[in-house]
């Protein structure tokens, strides 16, 4: 089976930009529905494609958290350079961690979604993220089973060399909280791990603007933007990005 490399995703439907960022071994998929739903609201949306996502487990564990935040820069000097002044963005999960990051640290961001961002996360736990990417992608590709154990038990034995970079990022973003003066919302899934709620509720206490909410959906897991609560969680994002300082 021929695997193509995912490719960002850009509409340009108007003179609100904001920028969609996918999870961890997901792809541009994963915010597609989302960035369509902004489009018919006349709003411009970027979604990067993260590096080594998409294309299997050997070109995942070649990529690292400083190659994603480079297409997150990337994505920001594109919407700046078309004549965009400010910039929202949203992501989920890895995304979410970036949008964070954006917040902190880039001058034009004008407002923040953050959905199902991870906390506290230690290096063998992100690796099993890998190893069941690894099992499921080559599933997807026709793989036998022999195949399959043989990669994952590699995956195992020797992990993603940037794991440990993550973790790192991961909780830099979450000690830098106080950097955030923009609006936020932060989102996490009612069917997702206890630890998302727990952190989300930290992300919430620790951004430094009173213009922040904090909202579960009860019918959604990790990937909120696929989960049943799908519509309410597109208007609500829209209704966000709606209310902030365009000027």
């Amino acid at each position: 089976m021929k695997i193509v490399k995912p490719e960002a995703l850009n509409y340009e439907s108007g003179p609100r930009a904001v920028m969609l960022l996918h999870s961890f071994t997901g792809t541009v998929r994963d915010v597609k529905l989302l960035a369509q739903h902004l489009e018919q609201h006349e709003y411009t949306v970027h979604v990067p494609s993260f590096e080594g996502h998409g294309m299997g487990p050997e070109a995942l564990v070649k990529s690292g958290p400083e190659d994603w935040w480079k297409n997150v820069l990337d994505g920001y000097d594109q919407l700046k350079d078309q004549g965009h002044e400010n910039i929202a963005v949203g992501g989920v999960s890895l995304g979410g961690v970036l949008a964070l990051r954006a917040a902190e640290e880039l001058d034009s961001i004008n407002g923040i979604v953050a959905m199902s961002v991870p906390q506290g996360r230690d290096v063998e736990d992100i690796n099993r993220r890998v190893l069941n990417y690894t099992r499921n992608f080559l599933k997807f590709t026709g793989e036998d089973d022999e195949k399959i154990m043989e990669r994952v038990q590699y995956y195992k034995d020797n992990p993603m060399e940037s794991l440990d970079d993550f973790r790192k990022l991961i909780d830099e973003v979450h000690g830098n909280l106080g950097d955030i003066g923009v609006p936020a919302a932060v989102k996490y899934g009612g069917k997702d791990a206890e630890a998302y709620m727990d952190s989300a509720k930290h992300i919430y206490d620790g951004i430094d603007h009173n213009e922040k909410t904090l909202q579960s959906y009860a019918d959604t897991g990790h990937l909120m933007t696929r989960g049943g609560d799908q519509q309410a969680l597109f208007e609500d994002t829209r209704k966000f990005f709606d209310s902030l300082d365009w000027q």
